[in-house]
């Protein structure tokens, strides 16, 4: 303590203190012309920003207005005042300070370029999918709390300070975090991962395990839907994951397989036309698309046939609708050219059977 005081009364008493303080104005002056210059440097710039589409020229611009006077000015002092030959704890004093106003101003340049990420890409997630603004929001604090955290650590060092223990000791703190809440931590990823892979959006009909329902809500924690019955299911997004999903949602055609079968008295002659019956049926509708048709099997009381054709829509009620479409005019077709469909019937065949000889008893005497 007495060394500093010593040599801080030396420096004070020496006449070349004075060019320092002299100094002090005319970098003041300096911060005043550099920060004029910087203003009008982005004025110019916003002008040719404002005809283009894009909105990181914009961050360009938000850059040069952003640099603060302060820093201006302590960067300027330093550099001046280098050549002044100041003693060893002065020198250390500005150095400090050069750090940590440059670290104040890198901090306000990152946090432009993240907030106009976040108000680019982020945003146009959120307009897409609204639901998944919590996980997004989460995703851009912690992308803030990283960057902010990096910025610090590399001042410290920049420093001279041995930021070795304070990795260590934030890396063991992290994974005592994280087993202490892995199921909470994995839902949060599993958040994420559903917000940014987007197996499902919201308003999806989806099939996990033996649940099925719309989506109507992905938090950070858990997804919601809204079954057939109407109640509510909430499940881990975590949980989610780890299982196979059906998202019927994005099904943008449905394949129809029906089997059908005529009574075994139908003639060869008509059964070669039924393919062609059948595939007028289909044609007769936009939304069907036929596939084929074929005689495929001799059944138990019936001819089978196998009807494959497709609905170009994803709607439940449409797909039923025109299904019922087709089966019904293959009964109005059947029943005007005298074609029996087949139903399970067995046909049981007696012969003669000969008369039993019953031999009569013999009569005692």
């Amino acid at each position: 303590m007495d060394y500093w005081i010593l040599h801080t009364k030396d420096f004070f008493a020496r006449d070349h203190f004075w060019p320092w303080l002299a100094m002090i104005a005319i970098v003041m002056l300096a911060t005043l012309i550099a920060k004029l210059a910087l203003r009008f440097i982005a004025g110019r710039m916003r002008r040719i920003t404002e005809k283009t589409v894009s909105t990181w020229d914009d961050v360009g611009v938000e850059i040069v207005a952003s640099c603060k006077s302060v820093v201006i000015f302590v960067v300027l002092y330093y550099i001046l005042t280098k050549p002044l030959k100041a003693p060893d704890f002065v020198d250390r004093a500005l150095l400090v300070s050069v750090v940590i106003v440059s670290i104040y101003q890198i901090a306000i340049w990152g946090l432009l370029v993240l907030r106009n990420w976040q108000g680019t890409v982020l945003r146009s997630r959120v307009q897409n999918d609204p639901s998944s603004s919590a996980a997004l929001g989460l995703l851009y604090t912690a992308v803030q709390v990283v960057f902010l955290t990096v910025v610090v650590l590399i001042g410290l060092s920049t420093l001279g300070i041995n930021i070795s223990a304070l990795l260590a000791g934030l890396g063991v703190g992290g994974i005592a975090v994280a087993l202490a809440a892995q199921n909470i931590l994995g839902d949060l990823l599993a958040s994420l991962s559903i917000v940014l892979d987007k197996p499902f959006v919201v308003g999806d009909f989806i099939v996990t395990g033996s649940d099925r329902g719309t989506v109507e809500h992905i938090g950070i924690k858990t997804t919601r839907l809204r079954s057939i019955s109407g109640e509510e299911l909430i499940l881990s997004n975590k949980d989610l994951l780890e299982s196979r999903v059906q998202n019927y949602k994005r099904m943008w055609r449905r394949r129809v397989v029906q089997k059908f079968g005529v009574v075994y008295s139908t003639p060869a002659e008509v059964l070669e036309k039924i393919p062609e019956w059948v595939k007028s049926a289909v044609h007769s509708h936009k939304k069907l698309a036929f596939d084929r048709c074929h005689f495929m099997a001799y059944g138990e009381s019936s001819l089978d046939f196998e009807l494959v054709f497709f609905v170009d829509d994803p709607e439940y009620n449409v797909f039923m609708d025109l299904q019922q479409l087709v089966l019904l005019e293959l009964i109005r077709k059947f029943a005007v050219e005298g074609v029996d469909f087949a139903f399970p019937s067995r046909t049981i065949y007696l012969d003669k059977i000969p008369p039993l000889k019953i031999q009569s008893p013999p009569v005692e005497a």
